[in-house]
């Protein structure tokens, strides 16, 4: 194994004085452009974005980075866009403030900004509301079909989730008559129900849009929850340590997004029908799935 040696070791020729002083003053030279780039790197350094793992990485991080790629033109700062590996993963770590901007869920993106400081800029307006999908031309033909089958969710935190199996409970099919099966996105969710490995999925509105056209025409909508009106359905936000003059232009920037070629394309991909503001009352109307969501956190930590 070869071995380390240094400057002095034997068999090397010793430092004279003046190369001494040439390696010194080279030194300083180089910490002084090692600071000047720090300084330079600081000034334009790339922000953390963390996308809600909703959909599989090789859909959802090329449909975001049109986003990313705009929010970096206006503010001079490049934007690398971040997913996890679960939905509880993604929670743990924007609860955590590990990134500069979140786009979430409302209700985990309510609970970043009471737990983490984060602060709101803005929303991709879309109705809230669940989607329970079976397999077309299948043994399922009404709720009360569910019975005993299995049902893809990406999780249970998911809000979409919440409203869901609630209205499930409402039209009398209870957690105890149904199998959650866990799916790792919403689009393998409604994949799962197309190949016949479970028998119904669980997802937003618009997943089925995401799924490739050829397995579309396997999956039938069996029905979905009413429009819940005021609440926003999602959050974007962004660290409480950023300069207001940065939150400033990016709120700004996302608000021109939508009035762009590439945030219109952005907008019929991704199925959000506009860029929302964030009213303190639609904040406040998430606060009604708070206590089911830190429920469902601390049942799945053990506490």
């Amino acid at each position: 194994m070869p071995q380390h040696r240094s400057s002095d070791a034997p068999g090397q020729p010793p430092l004279t004085h003046r190369a001494v002083r040439r390696f010194a003053a080279t030194g300083l030279l180089a910490a002084a452009l090692f600071m000047l780039a720090s300084v330079c790197q600081a000034q334009g350094a790339s922000w953390r974005m963390a996308l809600i793992p909703y959909l599989s990485p090789n859909v959802l991080i090329p449909l975001f980075q049109p986003l990313a790629q705009h929010l970096a033109s206006e503010s001079g700062h490049e934007v690398d866009l971040f997913t996890a590996p679960s939905i509880r993963a993604h929670v743990e770590r924007i609860t955590r403030a590990e990134y500069d901007i979140v786009f979430t869920a409302p209700h985990f993106g309510r609970l970043a900004q009471l737990e983490a400081g984060y602060v709101p800029i803005g929303s991709f307006e879309r109705p809230l509301v669940g989607v329970l999908t079976v397999r077309r031309g299948g043994p399922i033909a009404s709720v009360a079909d569910l019975r005993g089958k299995a049902i893809a969710i990406n999780d249970r935190l998911v809000l979409n989730s919440i409203v869901t199996l609630q209205e499930l409970a409402r039209q009398g099919i209870g957690l105890e008559e149904i199998r959650i099966v866990p799916a790792a996105s919403q689009n393998s969710a409604l994949l799962s129900v197309a190949n016949g490995d479970v028998d119904a999925a669980i997802t937003v509105n618009f997943a089925l849009g995401q799924v490739p056209a050829e397995r579309q025409k396997d999956l039938q909508v069996l029905f979905q929850t009413p429009e819940t009106p005021g609440v926003p359905s999602t959050l974007i936000l962004v660290h409480p340590t950023m300069p207001a003059s940065d939150r400033d232009r990016l709120e700004a920037a996302l608000k021109r997004f939508a009035r762009t070629e590439t945030g219109q394309q952005f907008l019929r991909t991704s199925h959000y029908r506009d860029v929302a503001p964030v009213t303190h009352e639609g904040l406040l109307s998430l606060d009604r799935y708070l206590p089911e969501l830190r429920r469902l956190i601390a049942v799945a930590n053990g506490s």
